[in-house]
């Protein structure tokens, strides 16, 4: 049986479960989404973390608490991580947010969501949302690549599973920031505790669900 749950992790490739989540995304682009209620709701709802941001230096650490701003389908709470990375990535890099979060809530309700939100956001339209908004990105779904690309920009964001020897733990995304050559890693747990610092990238991931993450895809990030 523990074959059978460490099965996706350990023989499917990455490759391939991008490409799922790009089958999701383009079928989910097919049907209509309550982005413009959403965006009520959430612009309310959002008024609430306000301090508790404030007092994360700017980051969004809890996503645990977000259980009353929807996300298609589901909650920021149960599938917003790629969101919440997007946010935070990009804070770390202007020092102020692109725009607010229910905002950004609606740009991936329009495009990016998977089954529904269910399945969170396709990891390419992180990507594509970051480019049109112009920043400059490289992305690889290759472990062996990822010290050099992390190496190489100052904001990261990562896709991992959970637990290498379990699918049941789910995936997770999150932002990566450095500040003088030292990697922390933000909304891990989503309970307001970030990760870090320490001197590599590769040393960080160990750190991370007791050496048991193992990574999808990571995506460098900088402003043109």
């Amino acid at each position: 049986m523990n074959f059978l749950f460490a099965f996706i992790p350990k023989k499917v490739n990455n490759k391939t479960i991008i490409t799922v989540y790009e089958l999701l995304r383009k079928f989910q682009k097919l049907r209509k989404a309550p982005w413009q209620e959403h965006l009520f709701i959430n612009q309310k709802a959002f008024a609430g973390h306000a301090d508790t941001i404030l007092k994360s230096n700017g980051y969004i650490e809890d996503q645990n608490n977000y259980t009353d701003m929807p996300y298609g389908k589901a909650t920021m709470q149960y599938s917003g991580c790629e969101i919440f990375a997007v946010y935070n990535a990009v804070y770390s890099l202007l020092n102020r947010p692109l725009m607010n979060l229910p905002e950004l809530i609606s740009c991936f309700e329009k495009d990016g969501m998977a089954f529904g939100g269910k399945f969170g956001t396709s990891p390419k339209a992180l990507r594509d949302f970051l480019e049109s908004q112009e920043f400059t990105t490289s992305f690889s779904t290759k472990e062996k690549d990822f010290d050099t690309l992390a190496a190489a920009y100052p904001s990261l964001i990562f896709m991992m599973y959970n637990d290498k020897n379990d699918i049941r733990k789910e995936i997770h995304t999150i932002h990566i920031s450095k500040s003088n050559d030292e990697y922390v890693a933000h909304n891990v747990y989503c309970n307001g505790r970030t990760v870090g610092p320490f001197p590599t990238f590769r040393e960080l991931i160990k750190n991370i669900n007791s050496g048991k993450a193992k990574g999808i895809f990571l995506m460098g990030i900088q402003k043109l």
